[in-house]
């Protein structure tokens, strides 16, 4: 090998490792932003998921494949719970939105993550109880409980927005 041509292979070894790394840690690059609260580095949305909500993706799947769940619930049970996830959904951007704007504290923030983090809890054990194979009665009596209270919390999460802001 000559040196030009050990020279561009350093070169491209050299940019293949920048892009690489660049991409690994591409949320530490965002610049922080002052808010009244003090310094926050952004969130990113996918971030935010993984951290408070991260069994959304499998339960939304599992409501619009309409597999297990979909059988176990009348129609009007599945509507109100895709329309709560989709709700939630909406509200999720809103919330990393407003806290990457500094549209909210940084106390607010955290409340909604654990409020998140809730909802993430209910829909595991709605897929658990939607996963039993021969339901008793007291199984679909809890699996509707659960989806009521998944509906219910999800409509509380979005109206507790607008009164915190």
């Amino acid at each position: 090998m000559n040196s030009n041509t050990k020279t561009v292979a350093l070169v491209i070894v050299g940019a293949a490792l920048i892009a690489i790394l660049t991409f690994l840690f591409k949320d530490n690059l965002a610049s922080a932003v002052q808010c009244d609260d003090g310094m926050r580095n952004p969130v990113n949305m996918d971030n935010f998921t993984t951290k408070y909500w991260a069994y959304s993706a499998e339960f939304e799947a599992n409501i619009a494949e309409r597999g297990e769940l979909s059988e176990k619930l009348d129609p009007t049970q599945l509507r109100a719970v895709s329309d709560a996830l989709q709700q939630a959904n909406e509200f999720r951007k809103f919330v990393v939105t407003g806290f990457n704007r500094c549209a909210m504290t940084k106390l607010q923030y955290v409340e909604f993550g654990s409020r998140f983090q809730q909802l993430d809890s209910l829909s595991r054990r709605i897929d658990s109880l939607a996963a039993v194979p021969n339901p008793t009665d007291s199984d679909k009596a809890g699996l509707t409980r659960l989806i009521d209270e998944y509906v219910a919390f999800s409509q509380r999460l979005v109206k507790s927005s607008k009164t915190s802001r």
